[in-house]
């Protein structure tokens, strides 16, 4: 009877023991060892890195869509006033990627139309290259941080199966606590590549509309001179 009491005790002790562990998210990043606070470091590094190039390219995009609604119209009125010179000071003085391009086109007027057309696709190309600048490595991280935390976690399932194999009388919650600290690696790598996939997706409908944009200015500039200009 004594013997079934202090049975009953011990499993409610334990009961209560259990239910106080309480989940921490800081124990769950800092309980994978060397190997899995290896990984966590260079996820957390991916992600801030993530950030860096989604906050800096977002502002890049923002200025270079903020284009001069009016400066097609002045430059229009411009050429046909034969003030050639003045349309290009405006290009200059407008420090915008349109500016740039319209600048390039302005300065082969005389030209044929498809010398005009190349150096201004030539720019525009350019321009693009620069609005792209650094995107395809957000494309790289959402691919790269799941991997990365698959293999801390296959590593750390490694570690934890080859410590239980080598205990006399290996325990479930032993075992249950090496899986679950190697399966955050993998849940850590998921956030971050979902992140890099969402902030790298924004960022190109934001580079598309910009470089559509860019196309209807350059289409209107090309019509602009194949119309007569009057000195």
């Amino acid at each position: 009877m004594n013997d079934s009491l202090k049975t009953v005790q011990k499993v409610l002790a334990q009961g209560e023991e259990i239910s106080e562990k309480q989940f921490s998210l800081l124990e769950m990043l800092t309980h994978g060892g060397p190997i899995g606070i290896f990984v966590m470091i260079c996820l957390f590094l991916l992600f801030m890195f993530s950030l860096y190039i989604f906050f800096e390219r977002f502002l890049t995009i923002k200025r270079f869509s903020n284009k001069n609604s009016s400066i097609l119209n002045d430059i229009k009125d411009l050429i046909h006033q034969g003030n050639i010179n003045a349309a290009l000071d405006l290009c200059k003085r407008t420090r915008t990627p349109e500016g740039r391009i319209l600048y390039k086109g302005l300065m082969r007027i005389g030209k044929p139309t498809r010398d005009i057309s190349d150096a201004i696709e030539n720019t525009a190309q350019l321009e693009i290259f620069e609005l792209e600048k650094n995107v395809g490595v957000l494309g790289t991280i959402s691919g790269a941080a799941p991997m990365l935390g698959f293999l801390g976690t296959v590593i750390g399932m490694i570690i934890a199966f080859f410590a239980t194999s080598a205990q006399d009388q290996a325990s479930a919650q032993m075992l249950a606590g090496g899986i679950y600290s190697a399966m955050a690696n993998t849940a850590a790598g998921l956030i971050v590549g979902l992140l890099a996939y969402l902030f790298y997706n924004i960022l190109v409908i934001r580079i598309d509309r910009s470089v559509y944009s860019l196309q209807l200015t350059v289409i209107d500039f090309l019509d602009i001179l194949n119309k007569p200009v009057t000195h």
